[in-house]
């Protein structure tokens, strides 16, 4: 899918006009409204699925999106700060792995506003973190509700990718997905990711 780029801003000052380029974040906001699925949004509300701003666009055109763009560390910064659903999304498809420093990880994990931001932050970005191993042991460790459910995404897709662990770790990923999924007072889709990691240490276990 190609959009249109290179779009400019006109000021006009005392009769004079002067053309300023669009940044890349505005083109991409501007090009949230051609994607507006309002369905999925209401769909999305009634479930309880509430952001501030949804245009309810697909996670494959968001994709297409980010793609015309490329990797920009400063634009997706920029974009994660807006309180936007699509915004977040693309961000984290725009963040170049390597510039990703753990710290930032950290902070953009206990600013994510839902599940579903979690899940395409670990597909399209946490996954391939060179310390996503490490980061998801300490993430499934805490009593964040966010942190475990980015903790066990992330492990479940490296387990699936054949990340190497040794008994010893496997043994902790189980002993901590275990007692998540035992609880009952946590939510249950928290749970469920974390029985999808147990089902991936089985599968690991069975190659």
């Amino acid at each position: 899918m190609s959009y249109y780029k290179g779009s400019v801003v006109c000021v006009a000052r005392r009769k004079s006009v002067t053309l300023q380029p669009m940044s890349k974040a505005k083109e991409i906001r501007q090009t949230f409204r051609l994607l507006m699925n309002g369905v999925t949004a209401q769909s999305q509300r009634e479930k309880g699925v509430d952001y501030h701003i949804n245009w309810g666009a697909s996670l494959g055109h968001l994709r297409d999106l980010a793609a015309d763009y490329g990797k920009d560390y400063d634009t997706a910064v920029e974009l994660w700060h807006d309180d936007v659903r699509e915004s977040k999304m693309v961000a984290v498809m725009l963040m170049p792995v390597d510039a990703f420093d753990r710290q930032t990880a950290e902070q953009w994990i206990a600013e994510t506003p839902t599940q579903e931001v979690a899940e395409v932050a670990v597909m399209e970005l946490y996954q391939y973190l060179s310390y996503a191993k490490e980061l998801a042991f300490a993430l499934i460790a805490t009593d964040g509700m966010m942190q475990r459910i980015y903790g066990c995404n992330i492990m479940a897709r490296l387990l699936s990718a054949g990340k190497e662990m040794t008994v010893e770790e496997q043994a902790l990923v189980r002993s901590e997905a275990e007692r998540i999924v035992t609880d009952e007072a946590q939510p249950l889709s928290l749970r469920h990711i974390a029985s999808n990691v147990l089902v991936r240490i089985e599968d690991a276990e069975g190659l």
